[in-house]
């Protein structure tokens, strides 16, 4: 049983020709086309952002937690002081 060699070679060289070709034309897709996000990406970072954020109210120091409370302390007393006086008219 004879072969015919010069074409079992040249089907070899014309599907390694349309394999590269479906390759650069896939290079190319992918080049051109911008990268999809994935949705859960956008979660993971929220998540990392939300667990930084926590992390850095963790190590807040006792003496800048103080500041802050009378801070928000006397926010809150002006507030309502404020209330108070928007009904009464100034005197000279």
């Amino acid at each position: 049983m004879e072969e015919n060699w010069y074409a079992v070679e040249q089907q070899v060289r014309d599907r390694l020709n349309e394999a590269r070709s479906s390759a650069r034309t896939r290079t190319l897709i992918q080049r051109a086309a911008p990268q999809a996000r994935r949705p859960y990406s956008i979660r993971l970072a929220v998540i990392r952002l939300a667990s930084w954020v926590l992390a850095q109210a963790l190590e807040l120091p006792p003496k800048r937690s103080r500041a802050l409370a009378n801070v928000r302390a006397a926010t809150k007393r002006s507030h309502s002081t404020n209330a108070l006086f928007a009904g009464k008219e100034s005197r000279p």
